[in-house]
């Protein structure tokens, strides 16, 4: 993609292009640091949740060791009575049960603490399997004791004999309520909440109310065995949990705290870290796009209004507003103001000699068409004192020449500022010439005259009218009276291929009885012909009469040039032109 050449443009690219690396580093770093500030979070919410759970965790390290001291004791195979009295002395002492329950195998009640206070048969339970599963604690399900109608949490510990087989289980009913008022005892945070489920969902004690639908994001992640997680409760209030499992995983402690609360000023730095850089960006386009348009734009735009107007030649147009310009502005300013009045001085200077030149022209041309005028004056003049027919009729054909001189000096005098020649007014005012010339001696003639209109230079224009005279001239004043009607076609034209063409046409010359050499005129065409580089032929026209062509290369100056270019081997033969031999027709 090509860069544009404007400035705003340019600048805006080098400063994104300088700002980038900066954005891409800050931008890494702070992933980085949100990352580092997230793990940080976690193992301070671990270690929180380790102090506020210590108690919980305790006391079900208690109960184990409880249990297990219990199931050490003697009187528990000693019968009913002597094993209810051994567990009823036990309980005074454990104020956080509610009952002491003997199992056997199948889950019936062999004895217990309370009479009545828990259900003869417990391999209904879904937690009866795992005791058999297990060596180590086990929390049941809650239910509601038969005996007081609270609700206990059953805590069991597996009994096996002396071959390691299952042998029944130890099991003590947790107060519900006791183990609620131990969890909201005013240890945690108030926005922190800790909670026992079990792994159906059910909620055995919270510190505090829990939000619906919760519960079941937690338990999904602590069947996965994850300790740290994040959820979203049904309202959206999201919440960041370490979990941990309770008498082998049929129950789960877990510790939460809403996640703006941890992460919330971590995310506002996060975003604010992200965000500077890039409002960096964009602030310091802002800056070059306005700084550019008031410091540059608006002076570049004023200087290309300024030089407009120098375009227009108004040069006197002051520069006032450039005084609040930058100095580099004020002085380019100042700079075109000199530079237009440099320009203003040639101006004057170059007016001033193209008239002094083109005084001087008019006034060569003046005096020279004054001077053929007198030449012609002359010539007339002396030619009254002749009376042999020849020597009149050679006054008379110099007094035509010098005629077509004095009219091409004319024409160039009225188009002195650019030297060319009219050649279609030109052939104009020289048939009317020629006519006239023909009237004065008697010749019944008729000249029908077809020029392209087009502009030559006299160095060009000059020949090939003379050659045109010559021809045009040939018998034209007549020896006595009764002179034949003469027919003459002169025609001008350029053929397209860089050649102009000239052809005489005379029906009168070859029917009568010519003299068969004409050594002056050929002379005459030979040397025209020669100057302009070109070809002359002189043959019968179809219809019988006399013509006389003239073929010339020529290339018009075009721009850069300082005039026409003749090449006489580029011009060829295109028409089967030679030079003429001795003879007319």
């Amino acid at each position: 993609m090509r860069l544009p050449n404007s400035l705003r443009p340019r600048l805006l690219l080098i400063v994104a292009v300088a700002l980038a690396p900066l954005v891409l580093v800050a931008i890494i770093q702070t992933n980085l640091n949100y990352r580092a500030r997230e793990q940080e979070v976690d193992r301070i919410l671990r270690d929180t949740a380790l102090y506020a759970t210590r108690s919980e965790q305790s006391l079900f390290v208690r109960s184990e060791q409880f249990l297990s001291a219990v199931a050490s004791r003697p009187e528990l195979r000693q019968g009913t009575d002597e094993c209810s009295r051994m567990l009823f002395t036990a309980k005074i002492g454990a104020i956080a049960f509610r009952d002491i329950t003997l199992l056997d195998a199948e889950g019936r009640v062999v004895c217990t603490a309370v009479s009545s206070s828990r259900p003869s048969d417990n391999s209904r339970f879904s937690w009866w399997p795992t005791v058999h599963a297990h060596h180590g604690i086990v929390i049941g399900n809650q239910f509601i004791s038969p005996a007081d109608h609270r609700a206990v949490l059953p805590v069991a510990l597996p009994l096996h004999d002396r071959s390691g087989a299952f042998a029944g289980a130890l099991t003590a009913s947790l107060d519900a309520e006791w183990l609620r008022r131990t969890m909201q005892n005013g240890r945690l945070p108030p926005e922190a909440l800790m909670l026992v489920f079990d792994r159906s969902g059910h909620i055995i004690a919270s510190s505090q109310a829990v939000p619906p639908g919760l519960v079941r994001s937690i338990l999904t992640h602590a069947l996965n065995r994850e300790r740290i997680f994040a959820t979203t409760a049904d309202g959206g209030k999201k919440w960041r949990w370490a979990a941990e499992t309770l008498g082998g995983a049929d129950a789960f402690i877990a510790f939460g705290m809403p996640e703006p609360r941890l992460v919330g000023l971590s995310r506002v730095h996060y975003l604010a870290n992200v965000i500077l850089p890039i409002l960096m960006v964009i602030l310091a386009s802002i800056a070059i796009w306005l700084g550019t348009e008031w410091h540059v734009i608006r002076w570049t735009t004023y200087l290309k209004r300024v030089s407009a107007a120098y375009a227009r030649t108004h040069f006197s147009l002051r520069l006032e507003a450039l005084d609040e310009a930058p100095d580099e502005f004020r002085v380019l300013g100042h700079e075109m103001k000199n530079m237009a009045s440099a320009i203003r001085d040639r101006d004057y200077t170059l007016s001033y000699a193209l008239e002094q030149k083109s005084a001087m022209a008019r006034e060569i041309h003046h005096r020279v068409r004054n001077n053929l005028q007198i030449v012609s004056s002359l010539i007339n003049i002396y030619s009254r004192n002749i009376f042999d027919h020849e020597a009149e009729t050679a006054f008379k054909q110099i007094v035509a020449r010098v005629d077509a001189l004095t009219l091409i000096q004319r024409l160039i005098e009225k188009n002195d500022t650019d030297p060319t020649v009219d050649m279609k007014v030109l052939f104009t005012q020289l048939a009317d010439q020629i006519r006239v010339l023909a009237a004065d001696s008697g010749q019944p003639y008729r000249l029908t005259l077809a020029a392209d209109d087009m502009q030559l230079p006299p160095d060009v224009a000059t020949p090939i009218v003379l050659f045109a005279i010559e021809g045009l001239l040939f018998e034209l004043f007549p020896d006595g009276p009764g002179a034949k009607q003469r027919n003459v076609m002169l025609s001008f034209s350029g053929d397209g291929d860089g050649h102009l063409m000239l052809t005489i046409e005379d029906e009168v010359l070859a029917a009568d009885a010519l003299r068969t050499g004409t050594p002056s005129s050929d002379r005459i065409f030979s040397t025209l012909a020669e100057q302009l580089k070109g070809q002359y032929r002189i043959d019968k026209s179809p219809d019988g009469g006399c013509r006389l062509s003239l073929l010339v290369p020529f290339r018009p100056k075009s721009d850069g040039e300082d005039g026409r270019e003749i090449d006489n081997q580029s011009a060829g033969d295109p028409q089967g032109f030679k030079a003429a031999g001795k003879g007319f027709c």
